[in-house]
């Protein structure tokens, strides 16, 4: 089979026999709670609606002690995420006492922090190694790492939706070094926005090549472009149409997508990545559910 010329209907019910062999009905998650930091970011990517400048009236960020406050709101949760904004005005002990701080107060919890671009952002503020990085954190407590800032691991595309943050061959590199030092990730793609299907094809085939390597991907999370508050979505709305409810368009794109890239990542990766995840804070729960 071709996955990337069958159609999408055979893909399905492929991909959904390959499920039932690997999983039968089985569906696993994760109590988790996203403790973002700060929104005070300075790179700019076209597709967030999150960043801030430090002079606005929302901006904010938070201390060690506030994100334990936060945890200790909700004390069952068995995973903490931690990401923020590239806050330039940040240093590497910042980072360091936030896992320390969670560790102390919740020595059971799963960290799983910051993303290829934030290790990046304090290997560049500190003049630290990716590796040295990575090896003070995970003996701070980190767990495992977010796979984001991966958007689409093609350089002409990350050029036109966040030509500000690390290249592909960086993003894979600070993956690879993670994993060498026995901290996990997830993998992420960002879907339906100005990606082509040969795109996604390009982006599998760099998760595939790593995983070969390394076995250090978790899971494989499609994550949608949301077109709303954010200078992508303008400027795709009125490339579309002059009209705001042209929005629907690119939420109806962005299904069909998903409909597609779910039987696609089943198939492609089988047992190599056998963890598919939807994040049903982007979709909502019965788009995630199906």
């Amino acid at each position: 089979m071709d996955l990337w010329s069958t159609p999408t209907p055979e893909l399905q019910a492929a991909a959904r026999e390959l499920s039932q062999s690997m999983h039968g009905k089985v569906v696993t998650y994760v109590i988790n709670r996203n403790a973002n930091f700060t929104n005070i970011c300075n790179v700019g990517c076209t597709f967030c609606g999150f960043q801030r400048k430090a002079s606005d009236h929302d901006a904010y960020t938070d201390s060690a002690s506030r994100i334990v406050e936060r945890l200790e709101e909700t004390p069952w949760v068995t995973e903490v995420c931690l990401q923020g904004g590239i806050h330039p005005g940040l240093d590497f002990s910042y980072y360091l006492g936030l896992i320390q701080a969670i560790k102390a107060r919740f020595p059971d919890i799963h960290i799983h922090a910051f993303s290829p671009m934030e290790i990046e952002a304090m290997h560049r503020s500190s003049g630290l190694t990716h590796e040295s990085i990575l090896a003070r954190l995970r003996d701070a407590g980190l767990g495992s790492i977010p796979g984001t800032a991966a958007e689409i691991l093609v350089d002409e595309v990350r050029q036109k939706v966040s030509g500000n943050k690390l290249s592909a061959a960086t993003w894979e590199k600070i993956v690879r070094c993670a994993h060498t030092l026995d901290i996990p990730s997830t993998s992420t793609i960002m879907y339906g926005h100005i990606e082509t299907w040969d795109h996604i094809r390009q982006h599998f085939e760099v998760l595939k090549r790593i995983q070969l390597d390394t076995g250090g991907f978790s899971e494989f999370v499609p994550l949608a472009f949301i077109p709303y508050r954010n200078r992508l979505g303008n400027l795709l709305n009125r490339n579309d149409s002059n009209g705001p409810a042209d929005f629907k368009a690119l939420e109806i794109r962005s299904l069909e997508i998903a409909e597609r890239l779910y039987p696609l990542a089943r198939l492609y990766f089988g047992d190599l990545i056998p963890n598919l995840q939807t994040s049903w804070v982007k979709l909502g729960i019965k788009l995630a559910a199906r």
